[in-house]
């Protein structure tokens, strides 16, 4: 492994450990937040059926982001396994490089921006099908 190769795994491994806080440090505070204002809720007040299905709701949608959250984190667990085995940065459908610039700003892409557009084509094709 050349220096500029060691180099830009270091950085690379940089990058993911400061998304990775990032994404624990959102799961903890909206845990945290979710928890008090929930609880004080459901123990402070009487609820009747409206007031119970919008807490139902939010909560719904509570869990949603933090199911999105924690797919990231384990995207991020991915990343760092692929960067000790030397697959990092290495598209998953089409096997070519991906872009710096994107592992920079989505440290844990799998795939390079062309087999991502594509993906999401597919994506929007089966969408519309479901819907006719």
């Amino acid at each position: 492994m050349s220096k500029g190769d060691k180099k830009k795994k270091e950085e690379m491994r940089r990058v993911l450990h400061e998304k990775r806080e990032a994404v624990v440090k959102e799961i903890e505070e909206h845990i945290g937040s979710h928890m008090s204002t929930a609880l004080l809720q459901k123990f402070d007040s009487a609820l009747d059926d409206g007031d119970i299905s919008v807490l139902s709701l939010g909560e719904g949608i509570d869990y949603k982001l933090l199911e999105m959250k924690y797919k990231e984190y384990k995207s991020i667990a991915d990343a760092f396994r692929k960067l000790d085995a030397g697959t990092y940065g290495a598209c998953e459908e089409c096997g070519n490089e991906i872009d710096e610039k994107r592992l920079k700003v989505i440290p844990f892409a799998r795939l390079c921006i062309e087999c991502k557009r594509k993906q999401e084509e597919l994506e929007e094709i089966e969408k519309e099908r479901g819907l006719e």
